[in-house]
């Protein structure tokens, strides 16, 4: 035997307006489909639910199923509200990860647009390594990324492109080998430390061990502002973004190495099987205005 939904809906307004008549309006139905309806039901469980008169009176077995109804009719009407407020923001999560570079160009003029627009929703952003925003997204620590593609993006994840940018190996004039960098950088590299966010271990990509290789040390931090300091106090070279050297006093390329600028898109990206949140989708529209996709 199974109890439906509707049956407890009609039990539960009888009560509450203590007559089958005024249930019978409040549930826009007719009176003789709320008595049928509670005499199915009484027949169904085969005890009666409610003693008849001018003021219907719960029965104990009335009762008890008086108090199922209230708590299923409750947790219904509270899921819905749940599901209205998530669906305007107001319980979603904006869980996002940038790279040091969106965070500085565009992170604050992306996150004031979505906060007036989303005044409710609670915000998670974490400013990290590219790559290990990669790796982030991969594990469910952040649920959308902001920053530099891979050259071989997962194949489970979903990206939309915003710009292109190239990034440059640079020093600064302070540096004290910095005329011999610009003028033969292959013969000091290899007493010079690389200041840079993160550098994959050999174990997960061979490739950095050539990188790692061609330098004194590998000094890996992650805050953008801090390695910029610590290059313009000449303790090392690190890479930046074409769109942000033009900005920097002191700093320049430097050239002739095969490694000496990587171009990289940037995008969003998130996991292509997982259905985004309210949230998410709701930055990942803003982003789409703010970086319309090349025609």
């Amino acid at each position: 035997m199974q109890i439906e939904r509707n049956e407890l809906r009609v039990l539960s307004a009888i009560v509450e307006e203590e007559g089958f008549s005024r249930a019978a309006e409040r549930l826009n139905l007719s009176q003789s489909a709320v008595s049928q309806t509670m005499a199915n039901l009484e027949h169904r469980i085969g005890t009666s639910l409610l003693t008849r008169g001018r003021r219907p009176r719960l029965t104990e077995a009335g009762q008890r199923l008086f108090r199922y109804a209230q708590s299923v009719l409750h947790e219904e009407r509270t899921t819905l509200e749940d599901i209205e407020r998530i669906r305007s923001g107001e319980l979603s999560t904006l869980n996002l990860a940038m790279s040091s570079l969106v965070h500085r160009l565009y992170g604050t003029r992306l996150l004031l647009t979505f906060c007036e627009n989303n005044p409710l929703t609670r915000l998670r952003l974490d400013v990290a390594p590219s790559r290990e925003m990669i790796y982030g997204v991969d594990e469910d620590r952040w649920e959308l990324a902001f920053g530099p593609f891979q050259r071989q993006m997962p194949g489970h994840f979903a990206t939309r492109p915003c710009f292109e940018e190239t990034r440059m190996l640079v020093a600064h004039e302070n540096h004290p080998l910095f005329a011999r960098l610009r003028d033969d950088p292959l013969r000091v590299l290899g007493s010079v430390s690389l200041i840079t966010s993160y550098l994959d271990e050999i174990t997960k990509r061979p490739g950095e061990e050539r990188l790692r290789r061609m330098f004194a040390s590998i000094w890996e931090i992650s805050h953008l502002e801090l390695r910029l300091a610590l290059v313009a106090a000449g303790k090392g070279v690190t890479y930046v973004s074409s769109r942000l050297l033009p900005d920097l006093v002191g700093f320049h390329p430097v050239s002739g190495l095969n490694f000496s600028t990587i171009p990289r898109t940037v995008g969003v990206y998130h996991r292509k099987h997982q259905p985004l949140s309210e949230a998410a989708k709701r930055f990942l529209a803003i982003v789409e205005r703010a970086f319309p996709a090349a025609r």
